[in-house]
């Protein structure tokens, strides 16, 4: 599953599909990043996985004054978020990743977790919960639909897989991590989404 996202996001034209180039956040978008900021009240270490070409997220907290690392698992992508927030640090690699060190005050991962087999998010949350500061925060859209796996061959122009438990799983699983959740949302829009900000215990 990996090599076909891997593959698919090298080769395939997200940013001309989703417009990221403008580097906006919507207005829903905007209210849940705005909330993690003032909770976390800048200047803080914050980990974005699967930052694509760190646009809008990572230029959005970079200019709020956060220390931002993101890791991508596509090459092309990560070179892209390089040029797009010059005070980021970018990573090539896994969610899993040995060369993430350190300890941040946020994690943040956007439209990312469901492109990895759904049997390892369990432990991803876990090692996400590792890699934060006591009372460091989360804000992470997760899938909304029960999908063991599924695939299309035509994503951006290219193949893409994507596997999630559904919306109540989720949570559960978010709480079991050992985080305390603050706001749970399910997205407004035609593909769905769960939305959770919540804090470490």
């Amino acid at each position: 599953m990996r090599g076909l996202v891997r593959k698919g996001y090298d080769e395939g034209r997200y940013e001309e599909a989703y417009a990221r180039g403008n580097a906006s956040l919507d207005p829903f978008e905007r209210c849940l990043c705005d909330e993690l900021a003032a909770r976390v009240g800048g200047q803080g270490k914050l980990l974005d996985l699967g930052c694509g070409v760190g646009l809008p997220y990572d230029r959005y907290f970079s200019e709020k004054g956060f220390s931002v690392t993101g890791v991508d698992i596509s090459a092309k992508h990560v070179e892209r978020a390089r040029r797009n927030v010059p005070s980021g640090t970018f990573l090539v690699g896994d969610f899993f990743s040995e060369d993430v060190k350190g300890r941040f005050d946020a994690v943040v991962s956007f439209y990312a977790i469901f492109h990895i087999p759904r049997e390892e998010h369990e432990r991803l949350l876990e090692h996400v919960a590792s890699l934060l500061r006591e009372g460091g925060h989360i804000l992470l859209t997760l899938g909304a639909d029960d999908m063991a796996c599924e695939v299309s061959e035509d994503f951006a122009g290219a193949p893409m897989a994507w596997s999630s438990y559904d919306a109540e799983k989720n949570k559960a699983l978010v709480e079991e991590a050992g985080f305390d959740p603050l706001l749970v949302a399910e997205d407004y829009r035609e593909e769905r989404h769960l939305w959770v900000l919540a804090r470490k215990r």
